[in-house]
């Protein structure tokens, strides 16, 4: 009943007349509105100082990440070790600390919780930064001495900072992202909608322009001057978001309110007695005294009772279902990047396939908020979902394209070495792709001996690019590939933006910042599941099974989310209404907003605001059985 009603208010919320829209028209009518005045009055607004805000500490948070892993391959010249040391502590912390951190943030007031972690991820990145710079600068002196173990406890201490600097950072997100949108927002799931879109929106443009301004400093200048750049740059941000942050505060007195953990218990208890005999004189109940044992272990109790609180909550199964998308290897990181390489794109053409799927993404941000006022929050993510994995369809077919270099026997062969690292002998003809020797299944024989009798590589001559000579039709597989791959971040990002929405509507306010920890922690341990897979597959013949894999998971994910918004809105769709469609001389059809149809009784549009019932609601459903 509880998802019946809040789908009746979202559809009553869409079909309800914009009186701010007609306001305008009508003042844009007579001329009395000046642009410049609204300009001025949006660059004062709270909105714009929310966004301000939002640009600062993510342009920031992009560049420190973007520089951290060329800072340590730098400090650890030809080898990846102290990356992947970084990016395997990061992963750990945040999956042991994100409840805890949460936990933190829901009990200390809004404006103390978020000064403190902005100062501590601003000065977290300002003393690495710091560290680095004499690293670099007296570097020789330092691995001169005692044998190099100076230098390997400051590489410690460098990633030990950066990864206080993400815990901080995780908890900057939680306050604002999460927390402060919300409360702003003041109840309008419309105004919510937008603001989540929009502070997507400024992340994602970050992640593509902070990266590129770094990258042209460190290039063209140096890495010291990069990281002394970086630390300006988060002085002068943490001074000027501090200000914000207490501007904003101050100008939604709603922030300064906020319920804590316990309150809700009280509550229900005082609903629980009569109200009519009251208690006289009954003392208030004790609580009972902390043991040695919780204060011992209250960092483990917390942990545990937040990811009780979490699992208790309606939304988890969607949350699941969102972190089931960090298993993924179909996404712009370093491992799809360098599968690409392998198979004989250019970088040229890497980077253009990354800004495209960065600009769809940023227009999935824009489609967002007038679908989900178009057909409601849940069928937003019904529909995002199933477009994202429709599109990813056409990776799963990239496995057996022509050009896949995907071999299912790989590590069953006597020897399990790829083309790229051995030099045939000059009386093989093979076609030049990465593909095993006996893929029959892609390329049969008669293939390899009709179409390329002439590719050869000499023992003593140094080998060609396989890659260079290939038709263009070996290029299928990939291509289909990081065509799934780009055009499914539009879905992927509506989905994210969905049940974001989702948790901030539904989990109370005073277990927000726990529950979103958790889940944080379930996004990264995900995410470090399918690094753990690439070193246990790390040869290019078997990435095949890491895109199926992957879209074992996105599917699984998304299903996740349909079992939790059928048991929220009872239905998936209505297929009672289909089967009626579908009956010869059937005078039904589908309500739509722009397609007002009369009642044959009351001679009242069904689409009107005295009719609150959706399209999926024009046909109810009294026996229940009909639904799906």
């Amino acid at each position: 009943m509880a998802g019946r009603e809040e789908e009746v208010e979202e559809d009553q919320q869409r079909l309800r007349p914009e009186k701010d829209d007609g306001t305008r028209e009508g003042a844009e009518e007579t001329g009395h509105e000046d642009p410049k005045d609204r300009i001025k009055d949006f660059v004062g607004s709270t909105v714009f100082l929310v966004y301000t805000e939002a640009t600062l500490s993510t342009w920031g948070d992009r560049m420190w990440s973007f520089a951290v892993a060329l800072f340590l391959i730098d400090l650890s010249p030809g080898s990846l070790r102290l990356t992947a040391v970084y990016g395997f502590s990061k992963s750990c912390a945040v999956l042991l600390l994100g409840a805890i951190i949460g936990d933190w943030i829901d009990r200390t007031a809004r404006l103390t919780a978020v000064r403190i972690a902005l100062v501590v991820q601003n000065g977290s990145v300002v003393l690495c930064s710091v560290v680095l710079s004499l690293t670099l600068v007296y570097r020789t002196q330092i691995e001169n001495l005692q044998g190099g173990w100076v230098m390997t406890l400051c590489q410690a201490v460098l990633i030990m900072i950066a990864v206080v600097a993400i815990l901080a950072g995780q908890a900057t997100r939680i306050c604002l992202n999460k927390d402060w949108v919300v409360v702003i927002a003041g109840g309008d799931k419309e105004k919510l909608a937008k603001l989540n879109a929009a502070m997507r929106r400024i992340d994602l443009c970050s992640k593509i322009l902070a990266p590129v301004v770094v990258a042209q400093i460190m290039t063209f200048v140096s890495m010291l001057v990069g990281a002394m750049f970086i630390a300006g740059w988060n002085m002068v941000s943490m001074a000027i978001e501090y200000y914000l942050y207490h501007r904003v505060y101050v100008s939604v007195p709603a922030l300064a309110v906020k319920e804590k953990k316990g309150e809700e218990k009280d509550k229900a208890k005082d609903k629980d007695e009569d109200p009519e005999n009251p208690p006289e004189d009954q003392p208030a109940p004790k609580k009972p005294p902390t043991t040695c044992f919780q204060k011992m272990f209250k960092p483990v109790l917390t942990l545990v009772n937040g990811w009780k609180t979490s699992f208790h909550q309606t939304c988890f199964r969607a949350g699941l279902g969102l972190s089931l998308l960090y298993m993924t290897f179909l996404g712009f990181d370093n491992i799809m990047v360098g599968f690409v390489y392998t198979q004989g794109l250019s970088e040229l053409a890497v980077s253009l396939l990354v800004a495209a799927g960065a600009l769809l993404g940023v227009a999935g941000t824009f489609v967002y908020p007038p679908l989900r006022k178009k057909v409601g929050l849940h069928r937003t993510g019904l529909i995002s979902g199933t477009l994202h994995w429709s599109i990813l369809i056409l990776c799963v077919a990239s496995v057996w394209a022509p050009g896949s270099p995907f071999d299912p026997f790989y590590y069953t062969r006597a020897s399990n070495v790829t083309l790229t690292d051995v030099t045939l002998p000059p009386d093989v003809s093979l076609p030049p792709t990465y593909t095993p020797i006996s893929n029959s299944s892609v390329f049969p024989g008669s293939i390899n001996e009709t179409i390329f009798p002439t590719l050869v590589y000499n023992t003593t001559a140094v080998p060609e690019d396989p890659t260079e000579g290939r038709p263009l039709w070996m290029y299928t597989s990939v291509a289909l590939l990081m065509t799934g791959v780009t055009l499914g971040r539009i879905g992927l990002w509506m989905y994210d933006l969905t049940v974001t929405q989702i948790f901030q509507e539904t989990v109370g306010e005073n277990h927000r910042g726990v529950v979103f920890g958790v889940q944080n922690s379930l996004n990264f341990f995900m995410d470090m599941m399918h690094f753990l897979l690439v070193i246990v597959l790390p040869a290019p013949e078997t990435f095949g099974f890491l895109i199926l894999l992957s879209f074992v998971f996105t599917v699984a994910g998304h299903l996740l989310y349909a079992s939790y918004s059928r048991q929220v809105r009872g239905h998936l769709f209505h297929f009672d209404l289909l089967c009626r469609m579908c009956k010869p001389g059937s005078s039904h059809k589908l309500v739509t907003s722009a397609d007002p149809v009369q009642d044959p009784t009351t001679q009242a549009p069904l689409t009107s605001p005295e009719n609150t019932d959706s399209q999926e609601e024009t046909t109810p459903n009294t026996e229940g059985k009909t639904s799906v």
